[in-house]
């Protein structure tokens, strides 16, 4: 009785380790790449589009948010940030409030950020290709 108890936590075990490195795994191959932002709450601006690319500096990723105009760079922001392994991956600003939390079953991006008078945006990001 007490050997099937052990096989089977050894089992339970096993499987919780397969999923882990199985989300790991899908969270980590979406890391580079560039993300085309889609409304969440279809509030289209004609003619506006923003562009999200990731690629690795060093041991942490460099993320760069573009604002195009007509197909014109209009704004360009480009922070750092950490890999955090657990909660499904995600990217955390380094110095800043800024993440980015991978949706890997849609292949999208959340990318939340702290305004300057408290509230949080969140826009939504689709992987369009791998950098």
């Amino acid at each position: 009785m007490k050997l099937n108890t052990i096989i089977h936590d050894l089992r339970l075990a096993m499987k919780t380790l397969l999923v882990f490195s199985r989300q790991h795994h899908a969270t980590l191959s979406m890391l580079e790449g560039v993300y085309a932002r889609r409304p969440l709450h279809n509030e289209l601006i004609a003619g506006v589009e923003t562009m999200l690319a990731i690629k690795p500096y060093g041991s942490f990723y460099q993320v760069t948010r573009t604002d195009y105009i007509s197909d014109i760079p209009e704004n360009e922001e480009t922070w750092l940030a950490t890999y955090g392994w657990h909660s499904n991956g995600h990217l955390i600003e380094i110095g800043g409030d800024r993440y980015c939390i991978f949706d890997t079953v849609s292949n999208s991006l959340y990318l939340e950020t702290l305004t300057e008078y408290g509230k949080t945006t969140i826009e939504l990001f689709i992987k369009i290709y791998k950098a």
